[in-house]
């Protein structure tokens, strides 16, 4: 099954090695070893070590670069898996919408999340694949690919909240950011809604800027597109909304210039997504981080490509903390109209995110989550409450 031609035993390696080498004339070999700093997380890999490998001429330079640049962008394998983690984690996501109801605890709208993921599909897009092995199997997701975040009311202001101990409250908005594993592909999706399904004007007025920003990032993603103006494009759509609600006044240049959208959304835009949820390579030999606000959460500002899968979470947090480094600010505090921020600050925050691919000619969205209010009413999209 897995085409390996022979097997040896740890201790045995050093004498294969040369052995090989010997037999095909290359003399005493080098070995490349995986060392490298991955830039999302910080880590250093640990290179391969053996027993006699001391004896050998090694090379610690060559290796990470060209596999983390390997994982940038997927084949049609890996992204029929991809797929069908978020085919998962979009039913996964509905199941929450319809079950969750004031009194319940953060942790059991996880719970749901998790066994909804985890139930057995014997119907999938794979059988277009004639790779799968042809067995029936299970092809629900045992795992999650990240902690999930199961927050409510202010709790939805905290990016990577992961407690999901608090009480659902009527009317709060919930933010919902998990997403499930496949054959060690992640997904990474986030629904905000009403935890009784139906928006107040304020929650109505968020919701519809974040929606706004996501859709046209995702209307604008092609080969060629630097992600960096992407994540613009995400704040200044925020802004105008705002602006339109009174919430900010003046210029969207001017707010731009003084990157006033990192006051409401401090996160990147978004990430790779593959075998990691936040996979390698946002950041090759030579591209530099940016340092100002916002920008320097980027976990990546390079030009897509085609076949890369990257996440896109456009969200618009109140968080008291920022608010007040921007009240203090002189320049900052004159955009914004104080009294109808203090009608925001126990909002909390909204977040949307899918998972987009990029084709030759622009992008597919893996994420089928309901995104738009019910226009008949204001009531959430029929699919998650009926």
């Amino acid at each position: 099954m897995y085409k390996v031609d022979s097997v040896f035993y740890v201790d045995e390696l050093a004498q294969v090695l040369r052995c090989e080498c010997s037999e095909h004339g290359h003399g005493e070999p080098l070995l490349f070893l995986l060392y490298g700093q991955n830039t999302d997380s910080g880590n250093y890999s640990r290179p391969a070590s053996f027993e006699g490998m001391d004896k050998f001429d090694t090379d610690l330079s060559t290796l990470h670069p060209i596999l983390t640049e390997c994982r940038v962008t997927k084949s049609d394998m890996e992204l029929a898996l991809i797929q069908h983690a978020n085919d998962v984690s979009s039913e996964a996501h509905v199941e929450v919408m319809r079950k969750i109801k004031p009194g319940m605890t953060e942790n059991q709208l996880e719970s749901t999340f998790r066994c909804h993921a985890s139930m057995p599909r014997f119907r999938s897009k794979f059988q277009d694949f004639p790779w799968l092995p042809r067995i029936s199997v299970p092809l629900g997701c045992r795992r999650c690919s990240y902690t999930c975040v199961c927050a409510t009311g202010q709790n939805s202001s905290i990016l990577h909240y992961g407690q999901n101990d608090g009480t659902v409250n009527d009317g709060d908005m919930a933010l919902m950011d998990m997403g499930a594993e496949y054959n060690f592909y992640a997904s990474d999706i986030t629904c905000s809604y009403p935890t009784n399904g139906k928006f107040t004007r304020n929650q109505a007025v968020v919701y519809n800027a974040v929606l706004k920003a996501h859709n046209d990032v995702i209307s604008h993603m092609r080969p060629g597109v630097k992600w960096i103006d992407m994540h613009k494009l995400a704040e200044r759509r925020i802004l105008e909304s705002l602006k339109e609600e009174d919430i900010i006044r003046g210029d969207i240049g001017d707010m731009m210039d003084r990157r006033l959208g990192a006051v409401f959304m401090p996160h990147g835009l978004g990430h790779l997504l593959g075998i990691d949820a936040h996979d390698p390579g946002g950041y090759p030999e030579g591209l530099e981080r940016p340092e100002e606000p916002g920008l320097r959460s980027l976990r990546t500002t390079r030009e897509l490509k085609q076949g890369m899968v990257i996440t896109v979470e456009p969200g618009c947090d109140f968080i008291d903390a920022l608010l007040g480094q921007a009240r203090d600010d002189p320049i900052c505090s004159s955009f914004f109209n104080w009294e109808k921020i203090e009608m925001y600050r126990s909002f909390g925050g909204v977040r949307i995110e899918s998972n987009v691919y990029v084709t030759a000619q622009g992008c597919k969205n893996l994420t089928n989550c309901p995104r738009e209010r019910n226009r008949s009413g204001n009531g959430w999209c029929a699919l998650a409450f009926t």
